[in-house]
């Protein structure tokens, strides 16, 4: 199973964002810091901790379908 990374990373970033200019949560801010040097095996571990459904980040092959 392949992940599109780039796309979660960026979700989780726009997540924390949202948190910190929405709520004022200033750990959200140095979170979305840590998205950028974060691993892929850190991501998706972060993604399950926010409870993010990993298979909507499934890159299929064109010729297998979803």
């Amino acid at each position: 199973m392949e992940i599109d990374i780039e796309s979660l990373r960026n979700d989780l970033k726009n997540n924390s964002l949202g948190a910190f200019y929405g709520g004022g949560f200033g750990g959200a801010l140095i979170e979305s810091f840590q998205i950028d040097k974060a691993s892929d095996e850190e991501i998706i571990r972060l993604a399950n901790k926010m409870n993010i459904e990993i298979e909507d980040y499934v890159i299929y092959d064109k010729g297998r379908g979803r």
